[in-house]
């Protein structure tokens, strides 16, 4: 028993973190070995400046030159998504027709496990609450507006501030760039 229970422990300790968002990207078109990018942001909020400036930052590490006169443009985007708890309707159901057409009904009338029509209600939520924040990114060439790259990322904030996760998101999305991603899970640190 202490072996199991030293097996599990280690198990535990050892698995990584549950991913909280998922992310994709994808080519539209060919994106140049070397390329230098004007960045835009979708609003000229305090926000969404400071994100474009950690993007800045970004495309300096990863060594992307950023002018104003560039070929192609960096759009950054940012949604919050956010959803309280969706509760079941109230009765378990009705049947009408004004047509005299034969009507199938299935229902469950009783049941202490399910809903049903005596029983009632096990458990009216249907989901929990959603707060989230969907990043946006697409490079497009500026000359025509054709798509090159494209970049989504949605994560959950969990009661946190949805813009410094915004923040985080879109750093992991820059590092990205270029390369074609689906569904990657993933955790901001």
């Amino acid at each position: 028993m202490k072996r199991f229970l030293a097996i599990f422990m280690l198990t535990t300790l050892a698995s990584p973190a549950a991913a909280d968002g998922l992310l994709s990207g994808y080519a539209c078109g060919t994106l140049p070995p070397s390329y230098k990018v004007d960045v835009e942001v979708a609003d000229d909020s305090d926000q969404m400046l400071r994100i474009r400036e950690s993007a800045f930052r970004a495309l300096a590490r990863s060594q992307t030159e950023t002018s104003g006169s560039a070929e192609l443009v960096l759009l950054i985007d940012m949604h919050a998504i956010r959803e309280g708890i969706r509760r079941k309707e109230r009765d378990l159901g009705s049947v009408t027709d004004g047509s005299s057409e034969r009507i199938k009904a299935r229902m469950n009338l009783w049941s202490n496990k399910r809903d049903s029509i005596i029983g009632g209600r096990k458990d009216r939520i249907i989901d929990g609450p959603i707060d989230e924040v969907r990043i946006d990114i697409a490079i497009n060439d500026k000359s025509n507006g054709k798509c090159v790259w494209r970049g989504e990322a949605v994560h959950s904030t969990a009661g946190n501030d949805q813009w410094a996760v915004a923040e985080k998101v879109t750093l992991r999305l820059i590092r990205l760039l270029g390369r074609d991603i689906r569904d990657r899970e993933f955790a901001v640190e």
